[in-house]
């Protein structure tokens, strides 16, 4: 009987730690909201945005692959980091770290993938602090190594479902991922939710995450790449623009908040 109380009595204070681990810190939580973020090199496409993003004074993060732009695209980016976005980094190749690290180690990954787009970004007068793995790819090495290096956080990939030669493997409702929230710990790999058509997301469910985000005081990270107009070609790989247009009007019904990726830190305590 007694190493049954006791073995109670440890799971009860487990399960205490997990909830409190959990739940926000009353006041001292900052409020709830959305992290959109934006992946490759459609820089003239999210350009256009611009109207929808201010009509709904969203502020978003957009991860660019490049060590080469055109003098029309840094100035479109420059004018897209004057209204409040971020201008975070993909990588120069948009390159599969899992497999450079494996064939060039962690120093010729950092010499061929980072540096070089850094490099470029910097002498054009940016300075991302965010990170977003292309693909997905990355390691625990890879991990590391870009932490050591400077950024922030870094970002990877979420999808509600996942296929296999055409057949659903899983379906998982966004709000029962608690992976794509972000609670202003100190968890600096974070994981957004893709948008793009494939992962073939309900306004429903999307609406209970984003109730979930405004309940629990959490930041819900979501994700896409290229902006599609209605009826886009079967093949066009990213997001319905009316689809994010419902995502901003639902999040400004519900009165969140709207962070950059490099926003998604820790509050900062007052010393007493």
């Amino acid at each position: 009987m007694k190493n049954l109380l006791f073995r109670i009595n440890v799971l009860t204070a487990w399960a205490a730690l997990v909830l409190m681990s959990c739940t926000p810190e009353g006041n001292d939580t900052p409020e709830g909201g959305i992290a959109l973020s934006f992946d490759d090199r459609f820089i003239e496409d999210w350009y256009r945005l611009r109207p929808l993003l201010q009509e709904f004074d969203a502020r978003v993060t957009f991860y660019i692959t490049a060590d080469t732009l055109t003098g029309e695209e840094l100035r479109q980016l420059r004018e897209l980091e004057a209204d409040g976005h971020e201008i975070g980094f993909h990588g120069t190749v948009h390159g599969n770290a899992r497999q450079m690290v494996r064939t060039i180690g962690v120093e010729g990954y950092l010499k061929t993938e980072i540096e070089p787009g850094m490099d470029y970004l910097r002498r054009q007068g940016f300075a991302p602090a965010s990170y977003a793995h292309p693909g997905g790819n990355n390691t625990a090495k890879s991990d590391s190594a870009l932490l050591a290096y400077g950024f922030v956080n870094l970002r990877d990939v979420a999808k509600a479902e996942r296929y296999y030669k055409g057949v659903r493997l899983y379906h998982v409702p966004p709000a029962y991922m608690a992976h794509i929230y972000y609670r202003f710990n100190n968890r600096r790999k974070l994981q957004a939710l893709q948008i793009d058509r494939e992962t073939r997301l309900k306004t429903e469910e999307m609406k209970e995450a984003l109730e979930k985000a405004r309940n629990d005081r959490s930041v819900l990270m979501l994700f896409g790449h290229q902006p599609l107009p209605e009826d886009p070609p079967p093949a066009a790989y990213g997001f319905d623009v009316n689809f994010l247009r419902w995502i901003l009007e639902e999040s400004s019904h519900l009165g969140l908040r709207y962070y950059t990726m490099s926003e998604l830190q820790p509050p900062q305590r007052e010393e007493k």
